[in-house]
């Protein structure tokens, strides 16, 4: 009698902490969805422009390709005025906005790493549809006509827009005839 209850609160244990250990993940993950690392953002301002974007778990920002940066100052803040440019993208888009602060970017180990390990580029909050939903994510501004997509979104843009990231997959968002 003794060893049958030991045998029953053995397998209630066993059960217990199964059932406690595969709940874990699902709360972590309530709010999220997976996503290919190749998806669509429609960009909301100042005109409706969608076009692809890589979801980097590699990079902590985002970046979107900026060319013709010019900084200034407006009433003691600074600013950028910029456009929005990529082969791949049918339009230039123009913006003119705050800069929220300065990202201290690593170079490649490619570039000319002589006198300095990092460089500067401007950050703004940029506000963008992806997946049914507006979002406001901070992009820093850098030339990316020379990378394959016109945008990256790096670990905290995928985490504020609740994406985890399946690199096997891409444009789970579109259908077979839209890419």
């Amino acid at each position: 009698m003794k060893k049958s209850i030991q045998t029953n609160f053995n397998y209630f244990i066993v059960i217990f902490t199964t059932i406690t250990l595969s709940l874990i993940p699902i709360s972590t993950m309530a709010n999220k969805s997976v996503y290919g690392y190749l998806e669509p953002v429609t960009l909301l301002s100042p005109d409706e422009v969608t076009l692809t974007a890589k979801l980097d778990t590699g990079a902590e920002t985002a970046s979107i390709s900026a060319q013709d940066i010019q900084l200034y100052e407006k009433d003691g803040e600074e600013y950028v005025k910029f456009t929005v440019a990529h082969p791949k993208m049918e339009e230039t888009l123009y913006y003119d906005l705050p800069i929220v602060r300065h990202a201290r970017i690593k170079k490649r180990a490619s570039e000319n790493t002589e006198t300095k390990t990092h460089h500067t580029r401007p950050v703004v909050n940029l506000p963008i549809f992806f997946d049914g939903e507006s979002h406001t994510i901070m992009v820093n501004l850098i030339d990316r006509s020379h990378f394959s997509t016109p945008m990256l979104l790096g670990r905290k843009a995928l985490k504020k827009v609740g994406a985890i990231v399946d690199s096997t997959e891409k444009h789970t968002l579109l259908d077979d005839d839209d890419y």
